[in-house]
């Protein structure tokens, strides 16, 4: 069977991107550092939790991934050194790194990666839908792990770099994983109480031990805590979920406020459903016109990028699509007058309050098409239920899951959104033997969406990130996703 090498490249921790400070490596220290966070994780269990809160502790500080993505998006080595696939897709081969271990000391060979994978699996632990295409998984020696498919699965090295390919100790067989960890990474779990985590540098680790000997996850009720905290000292870094603290943290002397991309994607829905106006392709993209995303994603205090698709920046199949709809009334006026004046019934623009001045400013877009538009504000638990059921016309909505665009592939009521040849792109990315195809096939994927205007996307949101003068080498970018900490120096 012939076998094209895929890749060969330096490990390290997931996605250190643009350091905040100075360089990020330095010697040990016995430095210890408190990150203040705002949501925390209900359970330390990183096989069956699912929470974001789960993936920004842990992953890359206490638990490693079999691969890791570097800042292009790019599949790289981890625990992984180098791999190889088989021109057919259905056989790949992994080489592991010389002299890993977990933190108890334990060797991370061949045979622990496969016991983990095979717990993930048959367990339907977090990440195993991801798997759900693996024939087997074995080791023909004690550096070498190979994985055979079913059928061709394009996203399995991607899947790898995520929760599918967290690697485990396999000794942790009656082990308390809610509480304490058993994995190979920089840090351990030293205590998790009702507020706080407390990572404690692993002196077992494989590579170059961390800089900091402790660092202290401070869970905090609100984002004015937070600024609190860094105000009075008891925080060395604060991560808000909202942009607008980001203000008062740079009022604070001796404060450096940065932000970074996330993955969360800020959208105007519409409902494509049969009883919608969206329901028309034409008034779907009158509807872009009229709104102005550039001027939103410039002015909007917890926007990063303006986005124009379903497939974010930092996600395979990302296309630069901002040029399909610019900001043109009067050509949204012209295609609007294609319909009768009495054609469009009175709709609403539903919104929770936190988006409600955005939401009036596009309402007031849409008026000047004109379309009988009013805003509708309802809590944010009744905006997801809602939305997710279609029970809308268009709301204005986050989107922040990595592969949220399958919902306008899936069928779901949430779009309502019906498009053969999207769906036929999809399933050609899908059917694709190996990931660079298969992200080059995403991008079609993705501009066919677009330009189809199944809904009206605005920006890509950020994170922000807070330090004192004294912490360097934090990442700046996806922090609210992972949060890794093994270059971090104080």
């Amino acid at each position: 069977m012939v076998l094209v090498v895929l890749a060969l490249a330096a490990g390290g921790a997931f996605l250190l991107l643009r350091p905040h400070g100075g360089s990020p490596f330095g010697g040990r220290s016995g430095a210890h550092i408190t990150v203040g966070l705002r949501s925390k994780p209900s359970s330390l269990d990183i096989r069956t939790n699912g929470e974001r809160a789960v993936e920004q502790a842990l992953v890359d500080n206490v638990y490693q991934t079999l691969l890791t993505m570097d800042s292009e998006r790019a599949i790289s080595a981890n625990v992984a050194a180098r791999w190889s696939e088989s021109t057919d897709g259905l056989r790949y081969s992994f080489q592991l790194r010389e002299g890993a271990t977990f933190a108890d000391g334990s060797p991370l060979n061949a045979s622990a990666v496969v016991a983990s994978l095979q717990r993930t699996i048959q367990g339907r632990q977090v990440g195993a839908d991801d798997l759900k295409h693996v024939a087997g998984v074995e080791n023909p020696d004690e550096m070498t792990v190979v994985i055979t498919l079913h059928e061709p699965n394009p996203r399995l090295l991607e899947a790898l770099a995520g929760r599918a390919g967290v690697i485990v100790n396999p000794n942790a067989h009656d082990a308390d994983f809610a509480h304490t960890s058993y994995g190979s990474g920089p840090f351990t779990v030293s205590a998790f109480t009702d507020d706080a985590i407390e990572l404690t540098r692993n002196e077992h680790y494989w590579q170059d031990k961390p800089a900091l000997a402790r660092v202290t996850l401070r869970y905090m009720p609100s984002d004015e805590a937070l600024v609190g905290g860094m105000r009075d000292g008891s925080l060395d870094v604060a991560l808000p979920q909202g942009a607008q603290a980001a203000s008062e943290l740079a009022k604070i002397d001796g404060v450096q406020v940065s932000d970074g991309i996330s993955t969360r994607k800020t959208l105007v829905a519409f409902n494509n459903a049969g009883s919608s106006p969206f329901s028309d392709e034409q008034v779907r993209q009158f509807t872009r016109f009229a709104i102005d995303a550039a001027q939103i994603a410039r002015t909007q205090p917890d926007a990063k990028a303006q986005l124009s698709g379903p497939i974010s920046q930092l996600q395979p199949g990302y296309e630069d699509l901002n040029a399909l709809f610019p900001f043109d009334l009067a050509r949204a006026q012209s295609m609007r007058w294609y319909f009768a004046a009495g054609y469009f019934t009175p709709f609403t623009l539903l919104a929770d309050d936190a988006h409600r001045d955005l939401a009036q400013q596009i309402v007031d877009e849409m008026a000047a098409i004109p379309m009988p538009v009013t805003l509708e504000v309802v809590d944010s638990a009744t905006l997801a239920s809602r939305v997710e059921a279609g029970d809308y016309t268009c709301a204005l909505i986050d989107m922040d899951d990595p592969h949220d665009y399958t919902r306008f592939v899936d069928g779901s009521a949430m779009f309502g959104y019906q498009n053969g040849a999207a769906q036929e792109q999809y399933a050609k990315a899908l059917a694709q033997t190996d990931f660079a195809s298969y992200r080059e096939q995403l991008r079609a994927f993705d501009r066919i969406v677009s330009q189809d205007a199944a809904s009206a996307w605005l920006y890509t949101g950020k994170d922000v990130v807070a330090t004192r003068a004294h912490v360097q080498g934090l990442p700046v970018d996806l922090t609210s996703w992972r949060l890794p900490l093994a270059h971090v120096r104080a």
